[in-house]
């Protein structure tokens, strides 16, 4: 679900950016931070920096009929949230050039706020994340590289449930009553 969820952002930014600029090639790219002027120069990034398990919605074990005469329980699925930076990844000569593209960039996240797959088999909220310019600092020292123009965005609900029956239960069932009407 987690690389589904990333694929699917960086396939609709990519489309988005495409369009908008005239582009015939791909500009968007899940890469990591490290060194990405040498891997991915003049590109826009998607890496992700953090997962956070979302736990307001409690915790139910599900439980679902397998047959007639059985029912299995399942461990509970888990909401999680990613931490993605969006950098927008130029050489310095072209700094204006990044900055136009990065103004589209969070154009996308404002008119995207829920994100969907065509057949809506996924779909996650997309909110920017506040972070101080000593968060930001630590975030990119951590990375080894120099401040790209970037954003940090929480793609939030995504459900992880591995789906493994857990417990196999045989359902207790009334004896069938037949009527005899002799």
């Amino acid at each position: 679900m987690i690389f589904e969820a990333i694929q699917l952002l960086s396939q609709q930014l990519n489309d988005y950016l495409k369009i908008r600029f005239r582009l015939t090639e791909d500009i968007v790219f899940i890469s990591p931070i490290k060194d990405p002027s040498k891997s991915f120069p003049n590109r826009v990034g998607i890496t992700i920096v953090g997962v956070e398990r979302e736990t307001g919605a409690g915790v139910s074990f599900q439980r679902r009929v397998v047959s007639e005469s059985t029912s299995a329980q399942s461990v509970p699925a888990w909401q999680i949230s990613l931490n993605v930076l969006i950098s927008v990844i130029f050489q310095e000569k072209q700094y204006e050039e990044s900055l136009r593209l990065f103004s589209a960039v969070i154009a996308f996240i404002q008119k995207n706020n829920m994100v969907r797959s065509a057949n809506e088999d996924i779909s996650f909220s997309l909110e920017v994340m506040n972070m101080t310019i000593h968060e930001l600092s630590n975030l990119w020292s951590i990375c080894g590289e120099n401040y790209y123009p970037s954003v940090v965005c929480k793609i939030r609900l995504l459900t992880v449930d591995a789906g493994e029956i857990v417990d196999l239960s045989y359902l207790i069932s009334k004896p069938e009553q037949t009527t005899d009407l002799r």
